[in-house]
């Protein structure tokens, strides 16, 4: 009796050791990033043992709009039966998905939140994502136009593409949204419209963009390089004639030298027909003077005797008046 009472302690141990003291679902989200109202959606996530799931879908107001399950999850993580999208979903707005586990009530389970926009069911995200604007562009044909689009708010996991008849050959890298074309010559003059879109889950925004193609314009000419002019040859320097050519040899040059110096006349006459004689005197072959100026006399300083007076450097004997004794006078 004493062992059956050991062998059934040892079991009920072992079953209140395996037995969860509060299982509970840990995490849960939409399978898909989004849904269509067409299509049947599926739930999916975590728990912390085995126990069968069950989740409860409430509208905005808390009406009961159905409920999903996972009768036979496996370990640690769940996915109920599919369900249509149009049997839970029918008005726009935001609905809760509450997963719990079989040992829980529903006011104790995991809640998120699911948008339904009218065609599609998504997680309603916790962040906006939205293109800042962007500027219409111009590039001529043959030169590449790049610019990157950006959100006005960082979102990671957020893609960039191209939609509605982008132009051939533009590209955008669908991590950093940087846009890169280069026109051809068939593309252009010509004006391209198309959209610029981001999207993250079933979160999407668009921006408009207007590319004008302008023709490639005209090759400036390059200016040519002017000739430079050859240097004209000096003119050889030709020997003066003495006499000059108005000098009459008969006469004396003496007189050409005094009509010079005092006809103004004369002297602007051969200043301006024979400017290549330094001087008259050279016109008409004679030597040119040289005028010596006067040399200033040196001044002498000295002392002088009794008598004696320095005048022009020289000590001068001066007259003194003699004066009479005064007995003289009378």
């Amino acid at each position: 009796m004493l062992r059956k009472l050991g062998v059934f302690a040892v079991f009920s141990l072992f079953v209140i050791m395996m037995a969860p003291a509060f299982a509970e679902v840990t995490s849960m989200k939409l399978e898909k990033s989004f849904y269509t109202i067409e299509e049947s959606f599926t739930l999916i996530g975590t728990q912390e043992f085995k126990e069968t799931i069950f989740v409860i879908i409430r509208d905005s107001t808390g009406d009961f709009k159905g409920m999903l399950s996972d009768p036979t999850p496996e370990e640690g993580v769940f996915s109920v039966i599919p369900r249509p999208v149009s049997n839970f979903f029918s008005s726009e707005g935001i609905y809760n998905a509450t997963g719990f586990v079989d040992s829980q009530k529903e006011g104790e389970g995991f809640t998120i939140k699911i948008e339904f926009d009218g065609d599609k069911i998504f997680i309603q995200p916790d962040f906006v994502l939205a293109l800042q604007s962007i500027d219409d562009k111009t590039v001529e044909e043959g030169k590449t136009l790049t610019f990157t689009a950006k959100l006005t708010e960082s979102v990671e996991g957020a893609v960039f593409s191209l939609e509605k008849n982008p132009p051939t050959g533009a590209t955008i890298d669908p991590a950093t949204g940087k846009f890169v074309w280069t026109p051809t010559a068939s593309q252009g003059p010509a004006s391209y419209l198309f959209d610029i879109v981001a999207t993250k889950g079933a979160q999407i925004d668009r921006e408009a963009i207007k590319v004008t193609v302008t023709e490639k314009a005209a090759p400036q000419p390059q200016p040519q390089p002017e000739p430079e002019p050859e240097p004209e040859p000096e003119p050889e320097p030709q020997e003066l004639e003495i006499p000059a050519p108005f000098v009459d040899e008969s006469k004396d040059p003496q007189s050409y030298v005094d009509r010079y110096n005092n006809e103004k006349t004369y002297k602007d006459w051969f200043d301006k027909t024979y400017p290549e004689y330094e001087s008259i005197y050279q016109a008409v072959g004679l030597e040119e003077p040289v005028i010596e100026e006067p040399k200033a006399k040196e001044k002498k300083y000295g002392i002088c005797g009794p008598g004696t007076k320095l005048i022009d450097g020289v000590c001068t004997v001066i007259k003194k008046p003699v004066v009479k004794p005064w007995w003289q006078f009378w």
